[in-house]
């Protein structure tokens, strides 16, 4: 059966976030044969929409008909969502939900992009600076039902996909410039892209000498009165360069991508200059950067990703990553106030305001010595066209967009899998069981199932006999005279155990088909994870399954692994898998507790420098079971102490690394 993906995304805008909705599209486009995508069109901003009638557009206008007729006709669920825009607008669509962002130009994200972040199960963002902000932003807080002091952080995992470098035919711009040495630039004019500065002082620095600055840009759209906007708004910043040899020119309205490309290879067109106070990736400069065209901006922001490449030094003949463009000195101060903007650029954020100084001193070196920038652009493009090839970078965005499920590891090449189960009083769950875990992908080829059954008040042996003659190589079975407790049973388990991966499965908890088969593929393709473990779906209906259950996307949603976050939840919970290697490390469960002995395990593996590592999306189907030992009120009361010893134990613990020398 396919998977249903939901993206949601500004895919026919005319703006970066657009080009970054239509570049997903196209890395989903690759695996069709297993995807069943639909697409919800939104705005972004003032910008407008792209017009072309390629047969890209024809395919995003059948993706999009088709939601909009899917979602009148009935409750379609999805199994993902990926959602394209800054994280305010992020929601849980799906049982894993994947927010795509260029993230913010200041030094910080809000809290609210925060708060939204950590909803998701996975963010992707398009340069290490916007990462890093991402990473780096801290607010201290208190917790809404506990009052405890605590702090907001970003606990979803960050991945980066860049865009890739497209090829296209150039064609004839017919651009009237009288002057033969033309600067360009290229964005939306608004407070950040700093156009105002980028003119004046571009005039002022060759006021007696006839070069030129065009000036791709527009306010609100590029309709006749934006137009006229942009005219005034030059036309009022050069009334007082009135005798100036300088020209500037406005380029404005809808060009098709052939023409934009055709601007960056212009004979006349020899730089581009970007004085903006930050960008989440810099799409000018990108462009710039791999149509050879030398490019002059402050050394920060995204753009370093791609403006920085290798170079060998000239000394000692090792190569360092060096900019490869005409770096504008900077400081970086506190956002203008006017530029602030609730809820994404905060009062105490801050970004990067260009000298002027260095700015027309670049402007004049890449006039006066154009040659080597000419040279240096070059080098860096034929750089960019190989690190940011089409086909990787749209292969990366689909593997990080929907996991290691795209990279094939065939079933019969995993480790052998132990799964622990304990028998007690499961008449009622024992057969539904049994037809839920045989019938893993994984289950024949790789598992054994070791049934334990705990001197049990109830009938199950007649039903468990039924399927290990069924799967005589598949489930081993014991029965005890004696019940040693759950992680009694669990150690028993350990021991008899032959994989290399082990598991526990409960009787009354359900799996995704493919369950035990990605969670060992985690373990797999990571030697340094020695557990994995996935979110839960919950239903309070005994017995429901995967493909059927009344769940409606409620879930159990874990935090990202860190020994702090397991300090406060057992995020492993009900269905990890570890590999056996963790017992040899740090020993068996302590047997003395009836409910948290699991969490004692870990904390005490993870103390020691074990790693362990959170799968995307949901994997299991956990009942709540108003029996069952660790969902029974009757049992909070004993069950809160031995979660109050182990939090005691470890609170002070800090994490034990080994330093080999």
């Amino acid at each position: 059966m396919k998977k249903k993906i939901l993206v949601r995304a500004p895919v026919l805008t005319r703006s970066g976030y657009g080009e970054h909705s239509r570049f997903l599209l196209r890395s989903l486009r690759g695996h069709e044969d297993q995807l069943d995508i639909y697409v919800i069109p939104i705005n972004w901003g003032q910008c407008g929409w792209i017009y072309n009638d390629d047969e890209e557009r024809q395919w995003l206008d059948k993706l999009i008909t088709k939601t909009a007729l899917a979602q009148q006709q009935a409750n379609i669920q999805y199994d993902v969502s990926i959602q394209v825009s800054i994280p305010n607008e992020w929601q849980r669509l799906a049982p894993v939900n994947i927010g795509v962002t260029a993230g913010i130009e200041t030094t910080k994200v809000s809290p609210v992009w925060l708060e939204r972040a950590n909803m998701m199960d996975k963010i992707i963002t398009i340069s290490n600076h916007s990462k890093n902000v991402f990473l780096d932003t801290v607010y201290d807080g208190v917790h809404k039902e506990t009052g405890q002091k605590m702090k907001l952080r970003c606990d979803k995992p960050i991945e980066i996909v860049h865009y890739p470098v497209k090829e296209y035919e150039e064609v004839d711009l017919n651009l009237n410039l009288e002057t033969d040495f033309n600067f360009l630039s290229v964005a939306q004019w608004g407070q950040r892209k700093n156009i105002e500065n980028t003119i004046k002082w571009f005039v002022e620095e060759f006021i007696d000498q006839p070069v030129g600055l065009v000036v791709k840009a527009f306010m609100k759209g590029n309709s006749v009165i934006d137009r006229t906007y942009c005219e005034t708004a030059i036309t009022n910043l050069l009334k007082n360069y009135e005798n100036r040899k300088c020209k500037v020119y406005l380029l404005h309205g809808d060009m098709t991508e052939k023409e934009v490309h055709s601007l960056y290879k212009h004979p006349k067109i020899k730089a581009l200059v970007s004085l903006a106070h930050g960008e989440g990736f810099g799409l000018s400069q990108f462009e710039a950067a791999y149509s050879g065209l030398p490019v002059i901006a402050p050394e920060w922001s995204g753009y370093l990703d791609f403006l920085c490449a290798p170079k060998k030094d000239g000394k000692t003949g090792k190569e360092k990553v060096k900019p490869h463009f005409a770096c504008v000195e900077y400081d970086i101060q506190p956002v203008q106030e006017s530029a602030l903007w609730e809820g994404v650029i905060e009062a105490d954020s801050m970004w990067c305001y260009p000298q002027q100084g260095s700015y027309k001193m670049k402007l004049r070196e890449v006039h006066k010595d154009y040659g080597r920038f000419r040279k240096q652009a070059q080098a860096l493009k034929k750089w960019v066209m190989e690190e940011f090839n089409e086909q990787k970078q749209l292969a990366l965005f689909a593997q990080s967009a929907l996991g290691k499920e795209f990279v094939e590891v065939p079933i019969e090449d995993l480790p052998k899998i132990s799964i622990i189960t304990s028998v007690y009083d499961g008449d009622e769950f024992i057969r539904p069981f049994l037809e839920d875990i045989t019938k893993q992908t994984a289950f024949e080829s790789n598992c054994e199932l070791i049934l334990i059954n705990a001197n049990s008040p109830g009938n199950e042996e007649k039903t468990i006999k039924e399927y290990v003659k069924k799967y005589p190589n598949n489930i081993v079975y014991k029965k005890l005279d004696k019940d040693p407790g759950i992680y009694g049973v669990w150690n028993m388990g350990v021991e008899m155990s032959t994989g290399d991966y082990l598991t526990n499965a409960n009787l009354d908890d359900r799996k995704a088909p493919r369950s035990l088969e990605l969670h060992a593929k985690e373990l797999f393709l990571d030697e340094n994870v020695d557990l994995v473990y996935a979110d839960m779906l919950i239903t309070d209906k005994p017995n429901e399954t995967w493909d059927a259950n009344s769940s409606n996307n409620r879930a159990y949603n874990f935090p990202e692994f860190s020994f702090d976050n397991l300090k406060m939840v057992n995020m492993p919970h009900a269905a990890p898998m570890w590999r056996k290697s963790l017992h040899r490390s740090h020993g068996l469960f302590d047997q003395k507790y009836r409910s948290a002995g699991d969490w004692e395990m870990w904390l005490r593996a993870a103390s020691k420098g074990s790693t362990f590592k959170k799968i995307s999306g949901p994997l299991g189907l956990y009942y709540f079971n108003p029996k069952g030992i660790s969902t029974n009120p009757d049992n909070f009361s004993w069950k809160r102490e031995e979660e109050s010893e182990i939090y005691e134990t470890y609170k002070e613990a800090k994490v034990y690394e080994t330093f080999y020398v």
